[in-house]
């Protein structure tokens, strides 16, 4: 970054921001059209207008209009907006953090991450009154956690999906129903396991295990719509209605 307390330096970013598109700020100024008088591209020629305006070291070069180009008509020298200089000086240490953070996870933008409908859609079903499912998760009581919401809360879910070993075909699954979305109540899970765990999925004690009708369907090898029929609508009891499937 050029040195922003002498003629040169001064010289150096005006014209950088003006005709360097690789500059941070050619979007707010080159790609905006705005330009440098041509006679002041002479950087000598530019400095003696800076000498004969009343220019002395700590000065800044600011323009009347900011729609019109840098030019002796629109310039002036003027002090320096610590106030705005700290918020500008924030703003850039912010993005270089941000951008470590999401190096970190493997990411260069956070849109990149296929994880970023799951931890909106986290909070929409917590936090949205009108979404069609909130009454099952915000309106009995079900919240993210404070790690997950906030400035940080999008960085910080990614990086325990990292840890966790999320890979692509897992969904985010609540290891206890009737508690919040926080590192210690989720896992990854895949679909069947997800459907194990819902509140209104029925589980049938069977060899000395808990399984879902499509699981024992599975294991005795038989039609699972067969079985779900003889066991909801006929009232079979399980044992039943497997004898009879297997007659089929």
């Amino acid at each position: 970054m050029a040195d922003l307390n002498t003629i040169g330096g001064i010289h150096y970013e005006m014209m950088r921001r003006c005709y360097n598109p690789k500059s941070i700020a050619f979007n707010q100024y080159g790609a905006a059209g705005i330009k440098v008088y041509g006679p002041w591209h002479d950087r000598e020629v530019f400095k003696q207008w800076a000498r004969d305006n009343g220019y002395v070291k700590g000065l800044r070069l600011n323009r009347k209009d900011a729609t019109k180009d840098y030019a002796p008509d629109n310039c002036f020298f003027g002090e320096v907006n610590k106030a705005k200089h700290g918020k500008n000086e924030a703003i850039r240490k912010h993005i270089k953090e941000n951008k470590i953070k999401k190096a970190s996870i493997g990411l260069k933008r956070y849109t990149d991450s296929p994880l970023l409908r799951v931890y909106s859609s986290m909070h929409t079903r917590c936090e949205n009154t009108n979404h069609k499912y909130y009454k099952h998760y915000g309106g009995r009581g079900i919240s993210v956690c404070e790690q997950w919401s906030g400035k940080e809360g999008l960085y910080n879910f990614l990086n325990w999906a990292r840890e966790s070993n999320w890979r692509p075909g897992l969904t985010l699954d609540r290891i206890d129903n009737d508690k919040g979305y926080c590192p210690e109540n989720c896992r990854w899970a895949t679909q069947r396991e997800q459907i194990r765990n819902r509140r209104i999925t029925q589980l049938y004690e069977y060899r000395g295990m808990k399984l879902m009708l499509s699981e024992i369907a599975e294991l005795e090898n038989i039609s699972f719509n067969r079985l779900v029929y003889r066991v909801r609508q006929k009232k079979m009891t399980l044992q039943e209605a497997i004898n009879e499937c297997k007659t089929i």
